[in-house]
């Protein structure tokens, strides 16, 4: 049973490496027709996914760049949804299953509640990590037939805010949307778990980061005996 948790831990933490290596990066909106498709005001793009790729550890950060405070109102929001670009040759899932459980609103957004406002107020030129997935909760691309290099899925992160001015809430809503792009890694007829190849990129490289790369080493060594002790 313990080997079994800690297995688990092992996958969650390659899970977050992978995920750390491979954030979303800023690009124009122009650069493909899916987003004026979906009126994405701020596009990225998350690079190739494999078939059998899981994926977690996700998060939205909304900047607010106006001279104005935006008040957001939990209410008026909604969570944030997966788009298959193309439903006759991808499928996906998420792990735990269960709809807006695979979401939650960070510690940092909670703390910007105004009980006067009775909303989440992000102040001018500010930031905030708004909504995060959960711990253990990951998407995986079950069967992926698509080309290499075509869009299969499209996140969307929507915010609904009302300006703060001069102490006076704005009778007018806006909708931000941000949209991060999935293109297709090797294409495959067989829906088998494959591990797409690493993303050309440099990771993270803050201290936490080589901490936790370190306890993966440690981690799998400590397996790795285990295993031929019980052998």
């Amino acid at each position: 049973m313990k080997t079994n948790k800690l297995i688990a831990f092992a996958i969650l933490l390659w899970l977050y490496l992978q995920s750390a290596s491979a954030a979303y990066t800023e690009v124009q909106c122009s650069s493909d027709p899916v987003f004026a498709q979906n009126t994405c005001n701020q596009c990225f793009n998350w690079w190739e996914k494999g078939q059998g790729e899981a994926f977690g550890f996700i998060n939205d950060v909304f900047i607010n760049k106006t001279t104005n405070s935006k008040l957001l109102y939990k209410e008026e929001q909604t969570m944030p949804t997966m788009i298959n670009l193309w439903a006759d040759k991808v499928s996906w899932s998420q792990t735990p299953s269960g709809g807006d459980a695979f979401w939650q609103y960070s510690k940092d957004f909670e703390t910007m509640y105004s009980t006067g406002q009775k909303a989440y107020v992000i102040g001018a030129w500010k930031q905030v990590s708004r909504i995060e997935s959960k711990d253990g909760f990951a998407y995986k691309l079950d069967k992926n037939t698509v080309a290499r290099g075509q869009n299969v899925w499209l996140l969307v992160f929507s915010v609904i805010s009302q300006d703060l001015v001069n102490g006076e809430v704005s009778i007018d809503t806006s909708e931000h949307k941000e949209c991060v792009l999935f293109k297709s890694g090797v294409p495959s007829q067989n829906p088998v778990v494959t591990i797409n190849e690493p993303v050309k990129r440099l990771p993270q490289t803050g201290p936490e980061h080589v901490l936790l790369v370190l306890v993966a080493l440690l981690l799998g060594l400590w397996l790795f005996g285990l295993k031929r002790k019980n052998s």
